[in-house]
């Protein structure tokens, strides 16, 4: 049981679903202007749902601050969310597979559920203890989660160093030792220290060059066709979806406004906001660029303390900016087409490409 006397829940997930998210939720407890004593709720996610399959990359996009990192934080379980259910499809020591329930996991389930589900951070650096070599990164889940003896170890530490790219001989070196290309590297080799079935890549390539985040992402697509492990990629560069994700789920608020796959978003869109953020994405065709006009969106994204009521964009939306129905009710996640869902009122499909 957990300390708060749940017990971790199995159900029947699809036999290709690793991940199931149900109407999660995160409210943070905030003071009101100035220190006052006052209290007020932040709505950092706000009744997400969605499914991840196996073997495919899922795109979680949307501006800072719309709720897309509290969510990963969230289906970790390295904050407590409010309310809802994570299910996460584990492989069984003979065969078959069990879908448990991780917000209700109790300590001895989620140790073991920590073997299937690890995080890439967007800065590598500030995730590693800077008085540890590499080696000693790599070898400490190694240490704390398997019975494997040193030398095994040492040997499995040369292997993932090799995984990525890199040098054994390096495994003495210190993070500062290295580029940031380098690093998340490292960060990626000991997520998959212990073979997850399931990977979170928390903006991994916003903070490197261009030329190495190519290679970052390359080497990500590389590790999933020989590993078979399952991402859900967090981003605000749309251009960086499209290259590696299979499905994409659009934020705005604390909200999933739209979810299909890449190709179909880059094609049809149908929310303003998805409309907006895609205006903004170059083309490298000249020609198509010119025939293209930019969505400016007015106004500054409203405050999580105070939603505005009915769709949360309808402050913003050029076109239900001044619909009753809009700013009165809140419009469901419903599917449009086939593998389609939109959150609008008055949806519009239009070619982007």
């Amino acid at each position: 049981m957990t300390s708060d006397g749940r017990a971790g829940e199995s159900v029947v997930l699809g036999d290709d679903v690793v991940l199931s998210v149900d109407d999660l939720v995160k409210t943070f407890t905030v003071g009101r202007f100035f220190g006052s004593g006052e209290k007020g709720e932040v709505s950092a996610v706000a009744g997400v749902s969605f499914d991840i399959h196996f073997g495919r990359t899922m795109g979680l996009v949307g501006e800072s601050g719309c709720g897309k990192s509290t969510t990963a934080r969230c289906i970790l379980r390295l904050i407590e969310p409010t309310s809802g259910k994570v299910y996460l499809q584990m492989p069984l020591e003979g065969e078959g597979r069990e879908s448990i329930d991780i917000i209700a996991a109790d300590r001895k389930q989620l140790r073991a559920l920590r073997r299937q589900m690890q995080i890439v951070f967007q800065d590598p650096f500030a995730s590693f203890n800077p008085r540890m070599t590499i080696g000693q990164t790599l070898d400490e889940p190694l240490r704390v989660h398997t019975s494997l003896t040193v030398s095994e170890r040492q040997v499995k530490v040369n292997d993932l160093l090799q995984m990525v790219g890199l040098s054994p001989s390096w495994v003495d070196r210190f993070p500062h030792e290295f580029s940031g290309g380098q690093r998340q590297r490292v960060a990626v080799a000991r997520a998959l220290a212990l073979n997850p079935s399931f990977l979170i890549l928390d903006e991994p390539v916003s903070a490197l060059d261009v030329s190495i985040q190519a290679q970052v992402l390359n080497l990500l697509e590389e590790l999933q066709d020989d590993l078979g492990v399952t991402y859900l990629f967090i981003a605000h560069d749309l251009a960086v979806v499209r290259h590696i994700c299979d499905d994409v789920a659009v934020m705005y608020l604390g909200k999933i406004v739209e979810w299909t796959t890449t190709d179909e978003l880059f094609r049809q869109p149908m929310h303003p906001y998805t409309h907006a953020l895609l205006s903004a994405v170059p083309v490298p065709s000249p020609k198509l660029e010119r025939k293209r006009s930019r969505i400016l969106l007015e106004g500054d994204v409203p405050s999580p303390l105070n939603p505005p009521s009915g769709c949360r964009f309808h402050t913003r939306c050029p076109v239900g900016k001044d619909k009753e129905i809009c700013a009165r009710e809140e419009p469901p996640l419903k599917e449009l087409q086939p593998g389609h869902k939109v959150a609008c009122h008055f949806p519009e499909a239009k070619a982007i490409i």
